[in-house]
């Protein structure tokens, strides 16, 4: 596998008891490193750019540390560590040496067969495990699923919720909005179902190499996600139908990750006919088959024989967190998830509103608008005067090319000219000058590009506050977002 980055000048040299020696990933929330405990065993660190400013916080972020510790080990990165005294709470977690699932399907292409199979088992297996001790992950994506050596492991699960405990009431949620629920996207409550959207994305993700609400803009997948059917290209058989049966709109019509689970293993829906902790050991056992490949032998029980799909084209941005450092999620609150029937056929159902996509196209668009400017742009009605100066960090999506990749945005103290750094291990660089302002939004023009696939254009940023804004960038002012995310500012 490949090395993790280097520490950078501002970088810490120890954690708590933990020596770090280089960095995975970061996103709007924090940096992940690789560290050595004191006996030299590798683990992952993820350093919260948020700080922790009162009791009650603490103590609620304490709470969730022990339920996340809870999670049973079948298919996921073990949290090990917490600390919670200092400015910036940090998180030590099981240390997996593999890509993402983004990473792997972007440069190897999509799976079939057998790989396909595994990760859709194993990522079934991690989320009945963390639904099982009261957590929900709400940003579950191939960014977010790592490829070890034993098997498909999700990350980040609960640490996103937490995080979104000790931010300002009432602030929007802060998600990676392409692979988000229909019910995250109308501002409501989200739980367990709505990671079982995700992982359908996921496993269609993995089939096909993209995104299957991909449209030519930002808003536009929004509305696809809202109103639209999926392109699932190749799945095919059951596995298609449980892919189907979890995007339904209305998150009641889901099936629960156990249940989902059953189906994919063949012993069928009914609890009795397995106990559940039997089940998940004989996921976590099928999930556990790699290397991975792009195409494989005969399909496993969940899934018929199909060729591989091919991967979209688009610019180079990749998910950044190939190990540990995906982009995070701040969402508030959790319900229960409702079991669904379980699926049988490739039919949506009738709430799914089949082929109204076709009908309200324009109105998707407007609804998407609608539906992202309430639930993550609250902040552009914020009064003038917003400082935008210091160093920005976060992740953006992509939709088009269905690429997650990490952003740093610089904007010196009294200086006029900023920069910008994006794509795949920041592989992008361009300049930044003002070039306007709309009430609360920042306008800057991006060029002087260098970077292989990297283009120029206009960055539009956001307050949403709480030391985070939301940026987006357009090939020109006032055309849609080629990608678009969010970003904390560095302390």
């Amino acid at each position: 596998m490949a090395p993790p980055d280097p520490l950078r000048p501002a970088d810490p040299e120890r954690i708590g008891d933990y020596r770090l020696t280089g960095r995975l990933g970061q996103g709007g929330q924090g940096v992940v490193y690789r560290a050595l405990r004191p006996g030299g065993e590798p683990v992952a660190v993820k350093l919260m750019h948020a700080r922790l400013d009162d009791d009650r916080a603490r103590r609620r972020f304490a709470d969730e540390v022990r339920a996340i510790r809870r999670v049973a080990p079948f298919c996921t990165a073990q949290v090990l560590d917490a600390d919670l005294d200092g400015d910036r709470p940090y998180i030590v977690s099981e240390y997996v040496d593999g890509v993402s699932l983004h990473r792997h399907v972007a440069t190897e292409g999509p799976l079939a067969g057998g790989s396909l199979d595994r990760i859709a088992v194993g990522t079934a297996t991690a989320l009945a495990a963390i639904h099982g001790a009261g957590v929900v992950h709400r940003d579950l994506k191939p960014g977010n699923v790592l490829l070890g050596l034993e098997g498909p492991r999700v990350i980040d699960f609960g640490i996103s919720r937490m995080m979104g405990t000790v931010t300002t009431t009432g602030q929007p949620p802060v998600g990676t909005p392409a692979y988000i629920s229909p019910e995250q996207l109308k501002g409501e409550r989200a739980g367990p179902a709505a990671d079982m959207f995700g992982w359908a994305l996921t496993v269609a993700f993995t089939a096909s190499g993209r995104h299957a609400y991909a449209a030519r803009s930002f808003e536009a997948t929004l509305g696809r996600i809202l109103f639209g059917e999926p392109d699932l290209g190749p799945l095919a058989g059951p596995l298609r139908e449980i892919v189907v049966a979890c995007l339904a709109a209305d998150p009641a019509d889901r099936p629960g990750a156990e249940e989902a689970l059953r189906l994919l293993i063949g012993t069928g829906p009914a609890p009795a006919l397995m106990p559940r902790h039997g089940v998940l050991e004989t996921g976590a056992t099928l999930a556990t088959a790699p290397p991975w490949r792009a195409a494989d032998a005969p399909a496993g029980p969940a899934q018929g024989r199909h060729a591989p799909g091919t991967t979209v084209p688009g610019e180079a941005e990749e998910a950044t967190g190939d190990r540990h450092g995906g982009p995070d999620a701040a969402t508030e609150g959790h319900t229960g998830s409702g079991a669904g029937a379980a699926p049988g056929s490739s039919a949506r159902p009738g709430r799914r509103r089949r082929g109204r996509w076709a009908a309200l196209a324009g109105l998707a668009v407007v609804a998407a608008v609608v539906a992202f400017g309430a639930v993550w742009s609250t902040g552009r009605r914020g009064p003038g005067g917003v400082s935008y100066a210091g160093t920005w960090t976060g992740s953006a999506e992509h939709p088009a090319a269905g690429r997650v990749f990490p952003v740093e945005i610089r904007l010196p103290t009294g200086a006029d000219i900023g920069t910008m750094l994006w794509g795949a291990d920041l592989h992008c660089s361009g300049r930044l000058t003002p070039a306007g302002a709309r009430d609360a939004t920042a306008v800057f023009r991006l060029d002087r590009v260098r970077g292989d696939q990297c283009h120029q254009g206009t960055l539009l940023l956001s307050p949403l506050g709480d030391g985070q804004v939301s940026f987006e960038v357009s090939e020109t002012a006032g055309a849609a977002p080629r990608y678009a995310g969010t970003a904390a500012r560095l302390p």
